[in-house]
């Protein structure tokens, strides 16, 4: 089964342009953010959007808080914080604001999107710690916020889906709060092994195998264990105790097996855990929704999942 015939002519456009990696580093992430807006589209509007900055250990994070319109703001809401993807590289709350507000007003929650510090700068865990640090501060500033700490959900996509899968890991290895669910779109979690789905779609789907190489170069030391949970979430010890998840992946992907690999390895461990492939997308479709039909459907469907956990099931054992 193809790609979408939308895709397909955006993959057409891009076929001729330089990998990005061949550029300097801020070229690479003028032309990523700059390819991310154009894809995204128009945002919709929310009933507010806050701006705040989190102090960490030696620096400091920023975030942005969307609230849903057509709901009470007297009453307490549930939160998904999430965090974007870019390869640990590229990627800013800007790159990801069109798909926070759809995700806000479809989820009914408050979406607080993370801008933790990006690789080469700064290198592994240095992004983990900023994602679990403003977990914390999600639920320290709960009643100020307006959220119902109860059901504070995590989520990112790609790069981002890994900081998700690993904040949960800390927060039970802490005995911080629990996390409510998490939601991992097209997630990096497994650093020890190259599945063959980096090979089917190595090459002219967006992401490549080589640029996945080049991030992992970015991120990692040398030295550092692909075996280590934080880098590679698939290899925890704590995937029985992990909350509910839900895993989205795309045919046309590199990352796709990993991903599928993960919601497979959940399961056989006792976890709660589903798994939905998007036959004919490929890597980054969440920010594609100003030119790809489908993309804005399926980013709606997500919406509609995280409204549906949060409000409606027993998402905290």
């Amino acid at each position: 089964m193809p790609v979408y015939d939308s895709i397909q002519w955006l993959l057409r456009s891009q076929q001729n342009n330089p990998p990005l990696y061949n550029l300097s580093l801020d070229e690479a992430r003028r032309k990523f953010n700059d390819g991310a807006l154009l894809m995204a589209g128009t945002g919709e509007p929310v009933a507010k959007v806050v701006d705040r900055v989190i102090q960490v250990e030696d620096g400091e994070v920023n975030v942005r808080c969307y609230y849903p319109v057509s709901v009470t703001q007297d009453e307490s809401l549930p939160a998904f914080v999430f965090y974007h993807g870019g390869g640990f590289v590229y990627g800013n709350i800007e790159t990801h604001d069109v798909f926070c507000r759809l995700l806000s007003n479809r989820s009914k929650c408050i979406v607080i999107s993370v801008d933790y510090r990006l690789a080469p700068e700064h290198k592994f865990p240095k992004a983990t710690e900023d994602a679990y640090q403003a977990f914390l501060w999600a639920h320290e500033h709960a009643e100020e916020l307006g959220i119902n700490d109860t059901r504070i959900a995590i989520g990112g996509d790609s790069a981002g889906g890994n900081l998700a899968a690993v904040t949960a890991i800390k927060a039970l290895e802490s005995g911080a709060p629990s996390v409510a669910y998490q939601l991992l779109i097209y997630p990096v979690v497994d650093s020890a092994k190259v599945y063959p789905s980096y090979k089917e779609n190595s090459e002219g789907y967006f992401l490549t195998a080589a640029e996945m190489k080049w991030f992992h170069d970015q991120y990692v030391d040398e030295g550092v264990d692909p075996f280590n949970s934080y880098l590679s979430p698939l290899h925890s010890k704590h995937l029985a105790e992990l909350p509910l998840t839900h895993i989205v992946t795309a045919h046309y992907d590199p990352l796709r097996d990993e991903g599928e690999a993960y919601a497979e390895k959940i399961s056989q461990a006792g976890g709660r855990v589903s798994v939905k492939r998007y036959d004919r997308m490929v890597h980054g479709f969440i920010s594609m929704t100003g030119v790809v039909p489908e993309a804005y459907i399926a980013v709606e469907e997500l919406g509609e999942e995280l409204r549906r956990v949060l409000y409606e099931e027993s998402v905290v054992r």
